[in-house]
């Protein structure tokens, strides 16, 4: 009787982790994975920064540390779906398919929740400009990141209860801010409407003026080390003894020890099939471009009211901003260029431009706004690195840094408890 041929075993090495996203997020994990001795290869669909990353207002605030979801925030939900310039937008043909994800969202904004989301924001940001120093170098921090500051303006004079509770987390934080007047304000930036009347300063703070160059950086650091990126669509994940994993792509089949995800708002479909939940949501998020703009901003504005930034980049001044709760597969609405255009010139009183350009993106939230940077519980050398919503420009560098050390096993420089998948 005859053997039955077999496939020859294909041999892993342990050392090989394949990152798939070629966001902020995947490329910082990769390069502090290829300088640690991995041997790393990122796939993604389309070319390095081409997607979350790279229509962001590029800000990196080391203060940031509140969630989105706060208490008190239920009674605001009604005023802004019924404003249509308001800040938060539902797609109706998408609600029923979000209300589980909005229910988490508001179940996360009680105090308890909150208050641990909070903590857990504050740790992993704090050191967002030293990890990125420490990731770049000093001549590629220079050219990429402008530590100027950043101001928060708003219209109404007196604080709200949520602008108190997160006066009162700074305070606990030790996180240095300057109140200004209307006064201050536009002492700082005379073109400001007389509509504001105060002003918060965080001069810790910073941007990237293109972020999308910031993650060709990213991805030249990589190969420079060692590393490969492939311009493939990884579509399914295959468990293979508990030894390695097998990914097929749109143009190939390849073993790898260890898999990152790190696929921003497609994280999720991509872990379903191995019967991971992940409670994701594209918060979809737009901007508008304004080539050769009339007012340039030596400091970013962040309009806690509106929720809209404006910063100037360096191909003009970028107005970003919104939520819009809608998935992935419905088109961008571009009445969103007249709201963030309306935004802007209510901000920047005779703001004029060459002309203007829409972009939208999706930006990967989990309802208490602190991401996941976790192993999965259930499959050994599977991690994952998503959820970072309007922050993971802020949130790159520390991320990957801890991912790096989740992944190799050494002390990691924050608590990853809070962001442990198994939370859900």
């Amino acid at each position: 009787m005859g053997t039955q041929p077999h496939e020859p075993r294909q041999v892993v090495s342990m050392n090989t982790v394949a990152v798939v996203g070629a966001g902020v997020v995947g490329l910082c994990t990769a390069v502090f994975l290829q300088r640690s001795g991995c041997q790393v290869t990122v796939y993604d669909t389309q070319a390095p920064g081409s997607g979350a990353s790279y229509g962001n207002g590029g800000l990196i605030s080391p203060h940031s540390c509140m969630p989105i979801a706060m208490p008190g925030m239920l009674r605001q939900v009604p005023k802004w779906l019924l404003d249509p310039t308001g800040p938060l937008s539902v797609d109706a043909r998408y609600f029923l398919k979000a209300a589980p994800w909005l229910l988490r969202w508001i179940q996360a904004g009680r105090t308890k929740p909150m208050t641990r989301a909070s903590a857990a924001l504050h740790q992993l940001h704090q050191m967002s400009l030293d990890q990125y120093q420490a990731l770049l170098g000093e001549l590629h921090f220079a050219d990429h990141i402008k530590v100027t500051g950043q101001v928060h303006v708003w219209e109404n004079e007196q604080e709200s209860a949520g602008d108190r509770l997160a006066r009162e987390f700074r305070d606990l934080y030790g996180i240095r801010t300057q109140n200004l007047n209307a006064r201050d304000v536009r002492d700082l930036i005379p073109q400001i409407s007389p509509r504001i009347k105060r002003a918060v300063l965080y001069p810790k703070s910073g941007y990237t003026a293109n972020p999308l160059r910031l993650v060709q950086t990213l991805a030249k650091l990589l190969v420079e080390a060692g590393g490969a990126i492939v311009q493939e669509r990884v579509m399914k994940l295959l468990p293979q003894n508990g030894a390695s994993y097998r990914l097929l792509t749109n143009l190939s089949d390849v073993r790898a020890a260890r898999v990152m995800v790190a696929a921003g708002a497609w994280s999720k479909q991509l872990l379903a099939p191995l019967g991971i939940g992940l409670p994701l949501e594209a918060e979809r998020g737009y901007h508008v471009e304004l080539v050769k703009p009339s007012i340039g901003l030596r400091i970013p504005i962040l309009h806690k009211e509106k929720a809209i930034g404006a910063i100037t980049m360096e191909n003009g001044l970028r107005i970003a901003g919104l939520v819009e709760i809608g998935g992935l597969a419905l088109p961008p609405d571009e009445r969103r260029q007249d709201i963030l255009l309306k935004h802007a010139r209510d901000l920047l009183p005779g703001l004029q431009f060459e002309k203007s350009s829409l972009w939208m993106g999706f930006r990967p939230a989990t309802p208490d706004s602190v991401p996941v940077l976790s192993e999965v519980v259930d499959h050994p050398g599977l991690f994952v690195a998503c959820g970072h919503g309007h922050l993971g420009v802020t949130a790159g560098a520390v991320s990957g840094r801890l991912l790096s050390q989740i992944v190799l096993k050494q002390t990691p420089l924050v608590d990853p408890e809070p962001h442990r998948l198994s939370r859900f």
